[in-house]
């Protein structure tokens, strides 16, 4: 056997020893997943579809950053040029002849391969300077693993032009160098943080495509096996979805959510990338490295709980791999979610999370308990109670400037807006003069307005997003039978609070008689009618 003949077995040998590998490691990434929960992502498939080649193709979130964005996108277009090159290659070096291109008549094809092989070097070097010279403060983990696959990259693409281009005695040699370095790194992705290779279009495509802004609906009503583990929330692997697992597997540890949070912003021990990250190893069987999670351990340690037999995906989250303290900092802002370039989608597990430790356990932070309990005794978050309301609304025509009394809605009477004043508008004494100037804008243009008065009640954004979903449906029902007690065609409201619960998360209650998540009103706020009425 010649020298040549040994080298083409070895590299044989590689190559399938290879593809084994990556089946196997791909095969129990897929398990993982498929152990999640049910959820069905089928909808909308011309949207997903739409997705699949503006997102995954077109690499549209990831250009949104100009420098490393695009140098990220030269690498990607590269990988997919280099795919039908490397299968070109490995048939004209296993089996011979001019291979598959030749014979098809798309030879010139190599040449456009050629030129994304200096574009895909251009990007390394590029993205090798950002993170190694100019390293913005939130790229922090694991700059090794990087470097290596930086590297693998930059010989992917120089093997494949010495492959094209180098001498004859070495065209061959390239060629296998190439084919080792290609699978190579195949067999590695599914190990490291760039499984995202695979996992990123998959998220991509199956992503929600419902109103982010709208929070996740709880059946209160669906019946639990608590003695087997469940809960209301999620406290443990084996209570996330499918979609939630694939989330953990496809971050890319790339900080984008961490620079767009303000609550990481302001020095709290939130930090977005850091809850996605830690879960993630932890799936993995290792130790989170984040510094929320130290926090965690030690007040695990702290309690003298014991893991000994409890399966990984059995093992509580909760102050053991994700600390407490952070659940409660969150804004729910949607800012991580809005910035991550792999559509990961933090809040929904960050909010479930919160619900347990609200309805399953019961421990809350001192000041969420506080705003619970005024909701609670006096209908508004900061306790003032109802007669504060009575004050507000005589104080509206206080003061002899000669604006009319409100107009107090009566069950049973049928009229074009009603304005819902809202915490804020009712409660707090800067915001009166606001409410008062509506008051005035509204009988100036002859609206037919009305408000509820003394029955107006916090609309519960409160109770949903610090995860109290109970008191929120209980709030949401409240509310909605004063709704139906009048006929309206308009909710005009104040707080940008209040457009998004009664617009979007009250949809969830709304029944199916009156149509799919359709309210029988339209809510729009003051600025929307005020513009309308200034411009007709």
């Amino acid at each position: 056997m010649s020298t040549h003949d040994l080298i083409r077995l070895l590299v044989g040998v590689y190559i399938v020893g290879a593809l084994l590998l990556f089946g196997h490691l791909l095969t129990q990434k897929i398990r993982f997943v498929r152990r999640g929960r049910p959820e069905d992502r089928s909808d909308q498939i011309p949207r997903r579809i739409g997705i699949f080649f503006t997102e995954v193709i077109g690499q549209s979130k990831v250009r949104e950053r100009l420098a490393a964005g695009w140098a990220h996108a030269m690498v990607f277009w590269g990988f997919l040029a280099f795919a039908v090159a490397t299968l070109d290659l490995l048939w004209r070096l296993a089996v011979g002849g001019d291979g598959v291109l030749e014979a098809l008549g798309l030879t010139p094809f190599l040449v456009v391969v050629d030129g994304f092989a200096v574009a895909i070097l251009a990007g390394v070097v590029a993205l090798a300077v950002r993170r190694y010279v100019v390293r913005p403060t939130y790229l922090t983990y694991y700059s090794r693993e990087s470097a290596v696959v930086l590297a693998v990259i930059a010989l992917i693409a120089l093997s494949h032009l010495g492959e094209r281009y180098a001498g004859a005695d070495l065209v061959e040699y390239f060629g296998y160098a190439h084919l080792v370095f290609a699978f190579g790194f195949l067999a590695y992705v599914p190990t490291s943080k760039h499984f995202h290779i695979l996992g990123a279009p998959v998220n991509a495509v199956v992503q929600p495509l419902r109103d982010i802004q709208k929070m996740d609906y709880l059946d209160l009503e669906a019946e639990l096996d608590f003695d087997g583990g469940e809960s209301y929330g999620w406290n443990r692997l084996n209570d996330f979805a499918w979609t939630d697992r694939l989330n953990l597997l496809t971050c890319i540890e790339c900080g984008r959510c961490q620079e767009a949070c303000p609550a990481h912003a302001t020095g709290k021990l939130l930090n977005p990338r850091d809850f996605i990250v830690d879960l993630k190893y932890h799936a993995k069987g290792k130790t989170p490295q984040g510094d929320q999670a130290g926090v965690a351990r030690e007040a695990f340690q702290a309690a003298g709980s014991s893991l000994d037999g409890v399966p990984l995906e059995d093992q509580p989250l909760i102050d053991h791999v994700i600390s407490s303290t952070t659940l409660w900092q969150c804004t729910t802002c949607l800012a991580c979610v809005e910035a991550c370039p792999v559509d990961i989608d933090h809040l929904s597990m960050l909010l479930n999370l919160r619900r347990y430790q609200t309805l399953d356990v019961g421990e809350i932070e001192p000041e969420y308990q506080r705003v619970f309990t005024n909701m609670e005794r006096a209908g508004d978050p900061w306790g003032h109670g109802e007669h504060r309301k009575t004050e507000t609304i005589e104080k509206l025509t206080g003061g002899g400037n000669g604006i009319p009394a409100p107009r107090v809605a009566e069950p049973g009477e049928t009229f074009d807006v009603l304005f819902w004043i809202g915490c804020w508008g009712l409660y707090d004494d800067r915001s009166i003069e606001t409410t008062r100037a509506t008051l005035k804008v509204l009988d100036h243009y002859g609206v037919d307005y009305r408000i509820i008065g003394d029955a107006e009640v916090c609309c519960g954004e409160n109770y949903r997003r610090m995860g109290n979903e109970l008191q929120f449906q209980m709030n949401a029902q409240m509310n909605l039978e004063l709704f139906g007690s009048v006929d309206f065609k308009t909710l005009m409201v104040t707080n940008p609070h209040c457009h998004q619960v009664f617009g979007k998360d009250y949809r969830d209650f709304v029944s199916a008689e009156e149509g799919a998540e359709a309210l029988p009103f339209q809510v729009v706020s003051v600025e929307e009618l005020v513009n309308a009425l200034v411009r007709d």
